[in-house]
């Protein structure tokens, strides 16, 4: 008789199942090839989990490279602004963020899911921002466009977080944040000539402020001269980037208990961080071009897109309690937006320093996240 009380090959199995692992016997030379484990984690699971994490992420950056030159061209060709080029690329780069947390909520792994909304956010400042600076030795931008873009992201964010503390319903959030958020996308959207028919609905605004979204240009003149092919192999970047993350996802599931990492850490650093793998590779890509205006459209519409599709809008359908003790993530959220955004205002650029301040701060939450504080 073993140790579970029971002999033969079915007390052997029911061993492996309860302590992910075999006896070591040496009856049976076999074991030793595939029992062994580290901690809890066999070595039979160790192999294809890497090595699916790691076709994940070669899918991904593959599909976030094709993605940033589609987008591009694509821009380049019809003449989009920066902040509209910025808002398609948040669109396409947000699937894996917005999916995994989505699931996780429904599968009942509230804080997984709001880990991975307010994780990737807190991560796409330090990263699509901050390293992007240091990166390309500093980034431009555009005063008018990035305010107006911090603004639309800072109303949803504030919003959301009256709705996680209890203050808003979602109903009366999503019909404040849901409208405002479509106004924006319409604007950005609008060509410059349009704007004579539109004017007189906007008679009372000053005549700067209407022209803030049209500081990056939208009336460039349309490249001829490029390939359309990128813009062609966009449906092809779209899968290879959802169908990457997906596996990257699904591996860092599956070794959690490997890992031992609370659900929170999980959402919140690790799964937050390879979700927006797409979104850094797209931000580099446009800081190397020096299009800082993009970039910055990109980092605050990606945050906007999370909030909204995987915070506000759930909670229209299952309420607010996955959501609860999460109240504490706005706040690191708007200190790091804050410091994002007026960083580069006073001269029109976002340097190294401030880039790497950024970064320091969204480290001290990581690690204060894996500390358990």
């Amino acid at each position: 008789m073993n140790r579970l009380g029971g002999h033969g090959p079915l007390a052997e199995q029911r061993y492996t199942l309860q302590f992910g692992r075999r006896e070591h016997t040496p009856a049976n030379p076999k074991v030793c090839r595939e029992g062994w484990s580290a901690g809890s984690f066999p070595i039979g699971i160790a192999i294809p989990t890497l090595a699916g994490f790691a076709i994940g992420l070669a899918l991904t950056l593959a599909g976030s490279e094709l993605l940033a030159r589609g987008l591009t061209r694509l821009g380049t060709k019809l003449g989009f602004s920066e902040g509209l080029l910025g808002l398609l690329a948040a669109l396409g780069a947000d699937s894996p963020e917005l999916s995994a947390a989505v699931i996780a909520i429904l599968a009942g792994a509230g804080d997984v899911g709001v880990g991975v909304v307010v994780g990737s956010n807190l991560f796409n400042l330090a990263a699509l921002i901050g390293l992007s600076a240091i990166v390309a030795g500093g980034v431009r931008v555009r005063r008018g466009p990035l305010v107006l873009d911090a603004a639309i992201g800072l109303a949803v964010m504030l919003a959301a977080a009256s709705m996680v503390a209890g203050l808003a319903s979602p109903t009366s959030v999503a019909v404040i944040v849901l409208p405002l958020s479509a106004a924006y996308a319409i604007v950005l959207a609008l060509p410059r000539r349009w704007l004579s028919r539109v004017h007189p609905l906007l008679a009372g605004l000053p005549e700067n402020l209407i022209e803030v979204p049209y500081e990056a240009t939208h009336d460039q003149p349309m490249a001829t001269h490029a390939s359309w092919r990128p813009v062609l192999l966009l449906p092809v970047a779209l899968a290879g980037v959802i169908g990457g993350s997906y596996a990257m996802v699904h591996a860092a599931l599956a070794s959690e208990p490997w890992l031992h990492l609370s659900g929170a850490v999980l959402g919140t650093v690790v799964l937050a961080a390879l979700t927006s793998l797409p979104n850094l590779w797209v931000a580099l890509h446009f800081a190397r071009t020096n299009r800082g205006t993009a970039l910055m459209s990109a980092a605050m519409n990606s945050n906007t897109i999370n909030l909204l599709g995987g915070l506000v809008i759930p909670a229209l359908f299952i309420g607010t309690g996955f959501a609860r003790g999460s109240l504490a993530y706005f706040g690191w959220l708007l200190d790091l937006t804050l410091l994002a955004v007026l960083a580069p205002l006073p001269h029109r650029r976002l340097s190294r320093t401030a880039g790497a301040a950024i970064i320091a701060v969204y480290l001290i939450f990581a690690g204060l996240r894996v500390a358990g504080v």
